[in-house]
């Protein structure tokens, strides 16, 4: 099964990264091919954590007891790890 909203969630977050990264790049005068470059890399190396962070946080609780993002997934959650 394609997990969607891990596809749906890193590529917003690619996308929003990189775009604001290169909005402000424009703004302040850098107008050339590296000011894209520079912003998707950015937006590679910001966005794909924060996507995946972002999904681990949204996933159902039955989701986050198994697998390998369960202890990240409680550190997340307000209630803190349990023991």
């Amino acid at each position: 099964m394609v997990p969607y909203l891990r596809i749906l969630l890193v590529h917003l977050w690619v996308f929003s990264v990189a775009g604001a990264v290169l909005i402000g790049a424009l703004s302040l005068g850098y107008v050339s091919i590296w000011a894209f470059v520079v912003a998707g890399v950015a937006g590679l190396v910001l966005g794909v954590p924060a996507g995946l962070l972002n999904w681990v946080y949204l996933r159902p609780n039955r989701a986050r007891e198994t697998g390998w993002s369960r202890g990240l997934a409680q550190m997340l959650r307000a209630d803190g790890p349990r023991l």
